[in-house]
């Protein structure tokens, strides 16, 4: 797997941060989930990237098969992605605002010029102020323009750090309480 993108579903399971985080027996005890972890073929996106192909409307497919086979709280869904996920979570809301219940885009960015189809949507972004991969500018522009067209997303950037996030974002307190509380209504 290189940069989110592979074909071993196994790995991609693994080694997703929060994945590992929801799966924990005490988070399965008080945050039950479905936890749906996608990878993302070699040379495309999930979306959201200029001039790179996407797979958004797999992956709104395979939503959409995983709720006929199973019992998915459809009021309850939640979208979280880091990097090239970070992007696809923006992209995500943007397309479908009335699909999710919250969004947590990590060190991703997204198109400001939609932020008034998602001013509605609980978001929690996140990303590191030094980060060389992805600019911190995305993030803090999607939030500018999310706010400027009357929403109220959280936002936390930490200081001093770059791409890699994830242990922050997994030991920021009240995250997941925050994330199981929305609902669409």
């Amino acid at each position: 797997m290189e940069g989110g993108h592979g074909t071993d579903n196994a790995l991609q399971i693994e080694s997703s941060p929060y994945a590992q985080m929801l799966s924990k027996n005490e988070n399965r005890r008080n945050y039950p989930a479905f936890i749906f972890v996608p990878q993302c073929p070699p040379g495309f996106t999930w979306g959201g990237i200029p001039n790179q192909p996407d797979v958004a409307t797999l992956v709104f497919e395979a939503v959409d098969a995983l709720e006929k086979e199973f019992r998915i709280d459809e009021k309850r869904r939640y979208v979280m992605g880091l990097s090239m996920g970070g992007y696809g979570s923006w992209h995500f809301i943007t397309v479908r605002p009335k699909m999710f219940a919250a969004a947590i885009p990590i060190c991703g960015g997204g198109n400001p010029d939609l932020a008034q189809s998602i001013v509605d949507v609980p978001i929690w972004a996140f990303h590191g102020e030094k980060d060389r991969s992805v600019p911190v500018s995305l993030s803090r522009d999607m939030i500018k323009a999310i706010r400027d067209a009357g929403g109220n997303p959280q936002y936390t950037e930490f200081s001093s750090a770059g791409h890699d996030i994830w242990n922050q974002v997994n030991s920021t307190e009240g995250l997941l309480d925050w994330v199981f509380e929305q609902r669409l209504e």
